[in-house]
């Protein structure tokens, strides 16, 4: 493999990937912590739904503001 690739003979497509957030779902990889996996599992079946959706639920959240970090919390209360 080489160390070192010359990515200006690259080409860029015509066009742009068109994606409506609403009905399509993409699967992608992630990497994340063994202990933080767990108890996001744990947490899913608690509440009795599947783990993929519980994060997709707390990603949607985060995205829209609507989760806050306990740190930021003390901050406003204080």
């Amino acid at each position: 493999m080489k160390k070192n690739y010359d990515l200006k003979s690259l080409k860029k497509k015509p066009g742009k990937v068109k994606i409506d957030p609403e009905s399509v779902r993409i699967m992608i990889s992630l990497k994340i912590d063994a202990n933080n996996l767990a108890d996001i599992k744990t947490e899913a079946e608690r509440l009795g739904m599947p783990y993929q959706t519980l994060m997709n639920s707390i990603l949607h959240r985060y995205v829209h503001g609507e989760l806050i970090d306990k740190r930021d919390l003390k901050n406003l209360t204080a």
